[in-house]
């Protein structure tokens, strides 16, 4: 029963949470906070929104059991194979929901709450009728990727007074960035299936795609993440110029990825398969704070 409860609330997924490091860390630079006055906020709120995200993917499981049973995967999975039934997982779910909630309303934080709000919000707009973004076409990965910025609010947020707003081009930034991941998600499924009459049984959104406009759409987020990029180097720091060719290597190998049978692409659960992968990513991200923190050592005489 573990086992199965681990394989619904996912937490293999909580990975994905770490991305509000760079919120707390770019408050940290931007807001002049002390780290060590920072650590306890951070962690309460990165133990937050995992207990919210593990409640959407509960919410999602039950809600995508009847779609999830085309699928030659997920029809496997505890709900669609009959493991377990929705009832404990609704319940969980919510408990879920409420202790996520509650670790952040002591901080006294309104913007704080709200951005983990938000993230439980975005997992009832992309799953719940009438909305269930995930069933329109292009919204499902619009919708989804929001939740790149979110985490990027929550991190800032658990540094930062409700005063202090987070900078535009990180939100965007993240945003476009989401959408391309997501976008590339939806390609790899897309090729995974062979029968697209199937495909569109499991998400209605496939109806409407076809390769070529999945890669249209990876490569159009793509182009407004890299003018974001350009915004963070023009605002923050023009050494940044030295992370194009890192994050040009990340995007390329990832395409490849993606044309990979059975991709892990469109199964973020199994990117740790790829261990090369992760270990550039580290270090690209790492990169990634360290020119963006590092006070135009290099280039900053292109300034003066």
């Amino acid at each position: 029963m573990i086992r199965i409860l681990l394989n619904v609330f996912r937490p293999l997924r909580w990975y994905r949470n770490a991305f509000m490091l760079l919120g707390a860390l770019l408050a940290i630079n931007l807001t002049e906070t002390g780290i060590s006055d920072s650590l306890v906020g951070i962690m309460g709120a990165f133990i937050s929104i995992c207990m919210v995200a593990s409640g959407n993917y509960g919410i999602n499981e039950v809600l995508d059991v009847e779609h999830d049973a085309h699928h030659p995967q997920k029809k496997l999975r505890a709900i669609p194979s009959g493991k377990i039934s929705s009832a404990p997982v609704v319940i969980i779910s919510i408990i879920l929901y409420v202790a996520g909630i509650s670790i952040v309303l002591p901080s006294r934080n309104i913007m704080l709450t709200i951005s983990v709000s938000l993230l439980l919000l975005s997992g009832i707009l992309y799953n719940v009728k009438p909305m269930r973004l995930k069933d329109k076409p292009y919204m499902d990965f619009i919708a989804e990727s929001f939740n790149n910025p979110i985490r990027l609010m929550v991190g800032w947020y658990s540094v930062a007074t409700p005063d202090k707003i987070v900078p535009s081009s990180f939100i965007l930034g993240f945003w476009f960035l989401g959408m391309f991941l997501m976008a590339s998600k939806r390609f790899g499924e897309y090729r995974f299936f062979k029968d697209k009459d199937k495909l569109a049984e499991y998400r209605k959104s496939f109806k409407h795609y076809t390769e070529e406009r999945i890669i249209i759409s990876m490569i159009a987020s793509l182009s407004a993440f890299m003018f974001m990029l350009g915004a963070l180097c023009i605002k923050y720091s023009v050494d940044l110029v030295l992370f194009l060719p890192f994050v040009i290597v990340f995007i390329v190998w990832f395409f490849r990825l993606a044309y990979e049978k059975d991709t892990i692409v469109k199964d973020p659960e199994r990117v740790f398969e790829k261990k090369l992968f992760v270990l550039y990513s580290v270090v690209v991200c790492s990169l990634f704070i360290y020119l963006l923190f590092s006070g135009n050592q290099i280039f900053g005489f292109l300034l003066q």
